[in-house]
């Protein structure tokens, strides 16, 4: 795919995300060719063209191996290709760079300001492409909602203008995406893992409740599939009606 120079120049006017508290030193121009194939990969993959959005996560990565949401992007645009393992190992190295980010050492405040900032930059990005579709489905809903409340947690630790520590919890939609990878390889436990690890991060993300609720149904256990579709519910998550049914049903023939 080629940048046009309306899109490039575009992308190195884009406001910041949020308001910066103290003055930053400017982006240099590897890290603003980054940012260019970011943004380019969230283009392609919002008219769902893989392929194209692989290559331009690729690309991105190939600049700054630290890119934490061009792997989650990458492993979006792998799911689409239905390359579920190659998916898992870039959602896995996203998890990685989340974990990893708190052993960061910054000498002052700026740093760490600079890695949040980066940071929003790269979730509104991929919002904002998320958001532009006509006629959401409600997961693709709730997936924005999960992109925002990263967003909000950032901009929080950034008001403590004093706090130079980084959260190394790997956040929910990463551990979500991570659990759906998984269970499309059939690797349930490691997807049950994953999904109860968003859950420890956001308690209230009603797809990885109702993952659960799916994965629960196909290993046997109808009681606990039963109580993730009320928790799934409970957040406003919509279950499928025939999957309930579905469930209701296996669990009557087992009394």
């Amino acid at each position: 795919m080629r940048a046009s120079a309306h899109v490039l120049t575009a992308l190195l006017m884009l406001p910041f995300v949020a308001s910066v508290q103290s003055p930053l030193p400017r982006a240099n121009p590897e890290a603003e060719r980054a940012q260019l194939h970011y943004r380019l990969g969230w283009e392609s993959l919002h008219s769902e063209a893989w392929a194209d959005a692989a290559k331009e996560f690729r690309q991105a990565i190939d600049i700054n191996k630290k890119f934490k949401l061009a792997y989650y992007g990458l492993g979006r645009s792998y799911m689409g290709l239905h390359k579920f393992q190659d998916a898992a190992k870039a959602y896995e190295v996203c998890r990685a760079l989340y974990q990893g980010q708190a052993s960061e050492n910054f000498s002052n405040s700026l740093d760490a300001d600079k890695m949040r900032q980066d940071d929003q930059q790269a979730l509104q990005i991929a919002i904002d492409n998320s958001s532009n579709r006509g006629n959401q489905t409600l997961l693709q809903q709730n997936r924005v909602r999960q992109l925002h409340t990263q967003l909000n947690r950032i901009q929080l630790k950034r008001d403590q203008v004093r706090d130079l520590s980084l959260n190394s919890t790997t956040p929910a939609f990463v551990s979500v995406a991570l659990g759906s990878a998984y269970f499309r390889q059939e690797r349930f436990a490691d997807a049950e893992a994953a999904y109860k690890a968003a859950l420890d991060d956001d308690p209230n993300t009603g797809e990885a409740h109702n993952n659960l609720a799916v994965l629960y149904m196909l290993t046997g256990r109808l009681d606990e599939s039963a109580k993730e579709v009320t928790l799934a519910e409970k957040t406003g998550f919509r279950v499928n009606p025939e999957f309930k049914k579905d469930l209701a049903d296996k669990r009557y023939e087992r009394q």
